[in-house]
């Protein structure tokens, strides 16, 4: 049997970090979203073990990838398995660029393997699984439009937001979460709310200047100090009409486009610097294979 899945990457509407757990993690409140920039997972099934192969050779293949681990996982969870697969991962977000890409992996590889090794489970039994992995990994076995708090593992699913032009644009690095999440200070000062852009999201009115305006990233005002590039491409965006916001702890940052930009034309202003930049929309949880859909 052989199972194939797509794993989106998502950025971040709005990111406040509230405190500092006493178990080293952070509670926060984000809303996260789905765009279409995707890894691709192929699991073929095998008589024993688990193999991984993947198009980047910069990545360990071993049981330090997520993927690897989110397989042991399963293995552990669910003790009568004793079978085998073989994965390849095709390598397409960027590593290290706040877009999730490791996190989507792993949950794809969980919804995999349920169907591939038929597994009888429940969503709160994967998702406990998921929060072993990563903080962002419960958000990702269903996607969409989210609030995410606690340490990213309560997820409460928002109304879409509906077909959003994104423009993605990263410096060609990497920032380390662990390090981003060091730089943050406490007490915070000029706490910002989220309720206001969730209600803008709820009521329908997400795709107007006022919810763009309230979109925030707490990790900007830390990160942009040591990345300045990081900065200055949030500053280009903004100059060409874009809401420009750093996607998690960077480095990526994203632009919201609105229905006047032209496109062809924004790809020609940006041509000009040496990022890497992809155009994407916003997807709902419908948009890609779903743990439900997979369990059918």
């Amino acid at each position: 049997m052989k199972i194939y899945l797509k794993a989106p990457a998502k950025i971040n509407f709005f990111i406040e970090i509230k405190n500092k757990r006493t178990d080293g993690y952070h509670n926060l409140e984000s809303i996260m979203q789905t765009v279409s920039l995707y890894d691709e997972l192929f699991f073929e099934s095998a008589k024993n073990g688990i193999s991984l192969e993947c198009n980047d050779k910069s990545l360990p293949v071993d049981k330090t990838n997520i993927v690897y681990k989110a397989a042991q996982a399963i293995k552990k969870h669910y003790n009568d398995v004793n079978k085998g697969v073989k994965i390849y991962l095709k390598k397409e977000i960027p590593i290290g660029a706040g877009l999730g890409g490791g996190s989507s992996d792993a949950a794809s590889t969980l919804k995999a393997l349920i169907k591939l090794w038929n597994i009888k489970t429940t969503k709160n039994k994967l998702e406990q699984i998921a929060v072993e992995l990563g903080a962002d990994v419960p958000f990702f076995l269903t996607g969409g439009t989210a609030l995410c708090e606690g340490k990213g593992e309560i997820v409460t699913p928002l109304k879409s937001v509906g077909k959003l032009n994104i423009v993605l644009v990263n410096p060609g690095f990497g920032i380390l979460t662990t390090g981003a999440y060091k730089k943050i200070k406490f007490p915070l000062t000029n706490q910002v709310k989220i309720h206001k852009i969730k209600a803008l999201i709820c009521n329908d009115s997400f795709n107007k200047k006022e919810a763009f305006n309230s979109c925030f990233n707490r990790f900007e005002e830390s990160v942009f100090s040591d990345y300045p590039k990081i900065e200055e491409i949030k500053k280009v965006l903004i100059k060409l009409g874009c809401t420009g916001l750093m996607s998690g702890s960077g480095a990526t940052v994203f632009g919201i486009l609105d229905s006047n930009t032209k496109i062809e034309k924004l790809k020609s202003k940006l041509s000009r610097y040496s990022w890497k930049t992809r155009f994407v929309t916003t997807i709902d949880d419908s948009s890609h294979t779903s743990l439900f859909s997979l369990q059918l």
